[in-house]
């Protein structure tokens, strides 16, 4: 992205947008506030008047991405049943596959804690609640505590399906494994809407 034009007022919105495209093109390891401000046409001092740090950048650049998920997910969901549950983990391993390069941003550590940037956190957080909404509608047991570990649960499962599809897409078509991780892996990125419904109804009371 060349900014060709840009105003003060909306000079860090453009500046995240750019950083957004930098890390889906080459990932987060060649993002830089250099290598912002060279993609931007800007003056190298432009960017530290909004990013001190690389690990802000990562922050805001993160943020956006939990704000496009959270996006996708709730467009999917009425939030009511066990089939909008599997809609929206397959929102999520989709968004995880498309978005790999922002996706490892994300849930990395290298812009450090959530805690330090309150509008990364609020945004992750949206994205988790959306979850416990859609588990506390469709369980019986309505325990705050029992719904939390039924939300982490499926979170660390659709997570390592991510990791795992991901893994898969790099195999060959005639890898012979057969019944081994990598030939039971491809079975289950053939049908994922089955593998959650049989996930969520083992887990969810």
């Amino acid at each position: 992205m060349i900014m060709k034009t840009y105003h003060h007022g909306n000079l860090k919105e453009e500046l995240i947008k750019c950083a957004c495209e930098i890390c889906e093109k080459d990932g987060y390891a060649k993002l830089s506030i250099r290598s912002l401000a060279k993609e931007s046409k800007v003056s190298q001092t432009a960017p530290y008047r909004h990013f001190k740090t690389k690990e802000e950048l990562y922050a805001a650049v993160a943020r956006e991405g939990f704000e496009k998920l959270y996006g996708v997910i709730s467009k999917k969901s009425t939030l009511s049943t066990k089939e909008d549950l599997i809609n929206a983990g397959h929102e999520y391993i989709k968004f995880g596959l498309k978005h790999s390069n922002t996706y490892d941003l994300m849930f990395g550590t290298s812009f450090g804690g959530f805690n330090k940037y309150p509008t990364l956190l609020e945004s992750a957080n949206k994205t988790f609640e959306l979850l416990q909404t859609n588990v506390n509608n469709i369980s019986t047991n309505k325990d705050p505590e029992y719904i939390g570990e039924k939300c982490i649960s499926m979170w660390a499962y659709i997570h390592g399906l991510v990791g795992i599809l991901r893994q898969v897409s790099m195999v060959p078509d005639d890898y012979k494994d057969q019944d081994g991780p990598m030939d039971l892996s491809k079975r289950a990125s053939k049908n994922i809407d089955e593998f959650l419904r049989k996930f969520i109804e083992d887990i969810i009371q």
